[in-house]
C-alpha cells in the first residue's frame, strides 16, 4: 500500500537550483560571504550546499565565479585607490601583498656580561674611584646611564673635572 502525501509536509521544501538561486549564490559569494554564510542566506544547510556544489556544475561555477568577481572588484578598487587617488595606505598594502614588500623591524638584543676583576693589586684610591663610578651609574647620575669608562683606575668624568 502506497503512502498518502500529506497536505502539510514536515521539514524544508526540496532545494532546487534555479536561475534565481544561481544569481543569488554568485552575488552572495561576490560580496565575500563564506560558503556557510551563503548556505544560510539561501535557506539551506551547509551539507546540502556542499552536496549541490559537488553534484551540480552550474552551481559550482556560480560559487567560483562569484568569489572571483568579488576579488576582482576589490582588487580593481584597491588598484584605483593606489594609482588614481594616490592613497598611500592603498599603495603600501598593494606593494606588501603583490610585490613582496615587508616591514623591517629592528630588534635590540640585551646581552648581560659578567666580568671578574682581580682587584688585589689595585690601590685604595683607584678602588674608591671604581666604587664611585658604579654608584653613579646605578643611581642614573652618569651622563648616559651607562657604566662609565675607567682608565687606569680613574673615573673618566673625574679626570675632566680636574
Amino acid at each position: 500500500m502506497a503512502k498518502k502525501k500529506s497536505k502539510n509536509p514536515v521539514g524544508r521544501p526540496k532545494f532546487e537550483v534555479t536561475e534565481e538561486v544561481l544569481a543569488n549564490t554568485r552575488r552572495f559569494m561576490a560580496q565575500g560571504l563564506t560558503k556557510e554564510q551563503c548556505a544560510g542566506a539561501l535557506g539551506i544547510s551547509v551539507s546540502t550546499f556542499m552536496l549541490h556544489q559537488a553534484e551540480n556544475s552550474e552551481f559550482s561555477e556560480s560559487i567560483k565565479g562569484g568569489e572571483a568577481e568579488g576579488v576582482q572588484q576589490v582588487t580593481n578598487a584597491l588598484y584605483e585607490k593606489a594609482t588614481i587617488d594616490r592613497d598611500n595606505t592603498a599603495m603600501i598594502f598593494y606593494l606588501k601583498n603583490r610585490a613582496g614588500w615587508v616591514d623591517k623591524t629592528e630588534t635590540k638584543v640585551h646581552e648581560e656580561k659578567t666580568i671578574t676583576l682581580d682587584l688585589t693589586r689595585i690601590g685604595i684610591n683607584e678602588l674608591s674611584a671604581i666604587e664611585r663610578a658604579f654608584e653613579q651609574s646605578n643611581s642614573g647620575t652618569g651622563q648616559s646611564g651607562e657604566v662609565p669608562q675607567i682608565i687606569e683606575g680613574v673615573y673618566e668624568e673625574r679626570m675632566a673635572d680636574d
